[in-house]
């Protein structure tokens, strides 16, 4: 069996086993949607900080609901988390400024870098009525 498409909401709490928990039926699912090692890792990593930043940033390292989403086409796979915390304008970033390099990042920003790194293109947006949609593609 090959997973092309799957979705999964939740509300998840602010804890160490509520995080582990969402993040290993995500994983779970990626193991399921590909056997390349190299893709595999890419999504688990970008998977993981996704969360984490919708957690910390969209909701103040307090629970909220996190939607996680990913589609396999014939060239690439689409992965997406959206939250409906405080929101992020994505007018103000600039990621080609922002993502460059290890010196370029003070105290945020990391996670950016890191999903910018990962992926072949990565597109924040809002979330309707709240909350920030980023979309993550990478090439299979």
């Amino acid at each position: 069996m090959q997973i092309l498409k799957y979705t999964l909401e939740a509300f998840i709490p602010f804890d160490k086993d509520s995080i582990e928990k969402f993040l290993f039926l995500c994983e779970e699912t990626i193991n399921n949607l590909t056997s390349d090692e190299k893709i595999i890792f890419k999504l688990k990593s970008a998977t993981h900080e996704l969360l984490i930043n919708s957690l910390e940033h969209g909701y103040g390292k307090n629970s909220g609901k996190v939607s996680f989403s990913m589609q396999k086409t014939k060239h690439s796979i689409l992965l997406e988390m959206t939250d409906e915390g405080s929101g992020l304008n994505p007018s103000i970033l600039n990621l080609e400024n922002q993502c460059k390099d290890l010196n370029s990042i003070k105290d945020r920003g990391w996670g950016l870098m890191i999903l910018n790194k990962l992926s072949d293109n990565m597109v924040i947006a809002s979330n309707k009525p709240k909350g920030t949609k980023i979309s993550v593609f990478i090439s299979v």
